[in-house]
């Protein structure tokens, strides 16, 4: 159920609250300088706010912020309706979805700093579902992934940076490229299988391997670390979803040592 606050001074109060509980605890354990709560957001109307992120979508103060996000809130603090994420540095469009009850629902598309589209799917419930389609900067194709039920997307298509399809129908070779790494594998059926690799794009250095069957895994090992575990994988096929973490409230530290 949907609630509008009566007031102004109302939003302000449920902020505080909602906010000073991470701050208290913060405060307790004598971590470095985070950024003042109050510097984090504008309020622009009677449930309407304004936030202010970093790139990891943590709460900044807009002299040092990358994103800011127009939505509103319920009673509880929770986003609820339309949301729209813009990039500060060329107020581009990065993200639009709708919440209900602090759950993403319907519709989302994700955008490139060039304005292209990157990825379009559904949420329900807080979960991706479906069919999602992901492309490259450029505007080409990149794959499409099919979620389901919380589990481990499949993928059905994809396509490298040239336009070479390098996964049809469930069966190929896929990657992704992301922070320096490159994550790649083969895919059978939809699912991970045989040895996955993530390396350094530099020097082809390998950083993490993870062994699948069929899509069930078997065991990893952390190069770097020298650590094997065998409990759940650890690299994903998702791309980096940032965005979620703006559901946590999480302060950033102040702009001396942000970003």
């Amino acid at each position: 159920m949907r609630y509008s606050l009566p007031s102004y001074w109302c939003l302000i109060s449920l902020l505080v609250v909602l906010f000073g509980n991470a701050a208290h605890a913060q405060n307790r354990v004598q971590l470095p300088a985070f950024a003042k709560l109050d510097e984090c957001y504008r309020i622009v109307g009677k449930d309407s706010v304004v936030f202010f992120y970093s790139l990891e979508y943590k709460l900044t103060p807009p002299g040092c912020a990358a994103i800011r996000r127009h939505v509103r809130l319920d009673s509880a603090g929770r986003f609820f309706g339309y949301v729209r994420d813009y990039r500060l540095s060329n107020n581009q469009l990065l993200l639009q979805a709708a919440y209900r009850e602090g759950k993403l629902e319907g519709q989302m598309e994700l955008y490139h700093p060039t304005g292209e589209l990157a990825a379009r799917g559904r949420y329900l419930q807080g979960q991706q579902v479906g069919d999602w389609g992901y492309w490259y900067p450029s505007g080409s194709r990149r794959q499409v992934l099919s979620f389901r039920n919380g589990q481990y997307p499949l993928v059905q298509q994809f396509w490298d940076e040239t336009g070479q399809q390098t996964v049809t129908n469930g069966t190929g070779t896929w990657y992704r490229d992301e922070d320096g790494m490159r994550l790649q594998g083969a895919v059978v059926g939809g699912v991970q299988d045989g040895k996955w690799f993530l390396r350094r794009q530099q020097d082809a250095t390998v950083v993490a391997r993870e062994v699948f069957v069929k899509g069930r895994f078997r065991n990893g090992f952390l190069t770097d670390q020298l650590e094997a575990y065998q409990d759940e994988p650890r690299l994903s096929i998702n791309d980096w979803q940032a965005y979620l973490m703006a559901n946590e409230y999480k302060l950033n530290l102040a702009c001396s040592g942000a970003n």
